[in-house]
């Protein structure tokens, strides 16, 4: 088949799939103060999601402020034994949010959605003084999964095998400091810890390093910040990141390091005031995700990050004024991402990476991220072939 015609077709099945996460998330009793929610959580039931240990199951009718139970399966003491109301909170908070996003797991985004909105433990904090906000999570966690297509049923709300890992290192971490019992603040090390998840990423778009972050930890505990811990887990243990929400959704295919150069890119756009997501925002997330192909190819031709931005703001300049929750991805942005899904089956890889999606956005002459990359003396021939120097050999 014609590739013109194949991305045509992959574009329309996309479009609307990927809908959701191009527009920013609508007022639902957004925050107010520091990390907390207009609305009481209130359970009329009481619903429980599975550890894969055992129960977590909020207690019935009970606000925010009433942690949930945690009742582990007959004969098995589970980790949430060790968990001091906070963290069951946080957890509870997690699910909330799950269940408003329509997931049926709950995910590291999650997790630090849950984290943020406790507002009062170690982690708020210090996610406070890293500048991290409740909307702004919200947004970048709309703009990379998205929502669900039917509202989730609480009882069908898993944990993500990433957020499994979250919890052990958590353990791990309160284990290493001779904490007693697993606090906020060791959640949000293990979550920084395990440094692959979605909430990583979203750190790493609003100006947060992992490092940055596990300092600003130690630091509200008033401890020394030493090396980040030596990772529980190798790469090749580490499983794929969970479904998305429906199961299947577009960004199922785009590796972290994919899902991380676009939520760079919207933040990107946020930063300049612009109410869309374009090429011109996508090629300084690729360039930003400093680990990679991508990164690597265009660096190797001398794009840097200071000329890329200033050859940008020349084609479109800043906006006027400061954007809400309607930046929405461009029909060009759409295109490139339809672009991509078909590179991906005719490079044989498992997922979208950031350099099919570098290659997917020079394929494109007239979008402005392509233009000015060139005027910069990176043309789309010479960023084909430093990815393919750059490429590891197909086995």
């Amino acid at each position: 088949m014609n590739e013109a015609i194949l991305v045509g077709a992959v574009a329309g099945a996309v479009a609307g799939a990927i809908a959701g996460a191009a527009v920013m998330i609508a007022t639902h009793g957004l925050p107010i103060g520091r990390g907390r929610a207009r609305r009481d959580w209130t359970y009329r039931s009481a619903p429980a999601f599975s550890s894969g240990a055992g129960t977590v199951t909020p207690q019935a009718g009970a606000g925010v402020g009433t942690p949930p139970t945690v009742t582990p399966h007959q004969g098995y003491r589970g980790p949430f034994d060790r968990f001091n109301d906070r963290a069951k909170r946080v957890l509870a908070l997690a699910q909330d949010e799950a269940i408003r996003f329509n997931h049926n797991y709950i995910g590291t985004e999650h997790l630090l959605l849950g984290l943020v909105r406790e507002g009062e433990g170690v982690a708020a904090r210090a996610l406070d003084a890293m500048g991290i906000e409740l909307s702004k999570v919200r947004r970048a966690v709309e703009f990379i999964i998205g929502r669900g297509d039917s509202t989730t049923s609480p009882s069908e709300i898993t944990l993500s095998p990433r957020t499994k890992k979250v919890i052990e290192l958590a353990i791990d971490e309160a284990r290493r400091l001779g904490h007693s019992h697993v606090g906020t603040e060791h959640l949000l090390l293990g979550l920084v810890r395990e440094g692959e998840g979605i909430a990583s990423g979203v750190l790493e778009s609003l100006g947060v390093s992992l490092e940055a972050m596990r300092k600003k930890v130690m630091e509200t505990l008033g401890q020394p910040h030493g090396p980040t811990s030596q990772p529980l887990y190798r790469d090749e243990q580490r499983s794929a990141a969970p479904p998305g929400p429906t199961g299947g959704g577009t960004f199922d295919l785009f590796d972290n390091s994919a899902i991380r150069a676009l939520a760079l890119a919207e933040a990107e756009a946020t930063s300049l005031n612009h109410n869309w997501i374009g090429t011109e925002h996508l090629v300084v997330g690729l360039l930003r995700v400093d680990e990679g192909v991508a990164a690597k190819a265009l660096t190797s031709l001398g794009i840097e990050l200071a000329a890329l931005r200033a050859g940008l703001l020349k084609h479109i300049p800043r906006g006027a004024a400061r954007v809400g929750s309607d930046i929405a991805l461009t029909p060009r942005m759409h295109e490139i991402l339809a672009r991509a899904s078909v590179m991906r089956t005719r490079r044989a890889s498992t997922n979208v990476t950031p350099e099919i999606l570098l290659l997917a956005c020079v394929a494109d002459s007239a979008g402005v991220g392509t233009q000015v990359l060139t005027q910069l003396g990176a043309t789309p021939e010479k960023i084909r072939e430093a990815v393919d120097r750059l490429s590891p050999p197909k086995a």
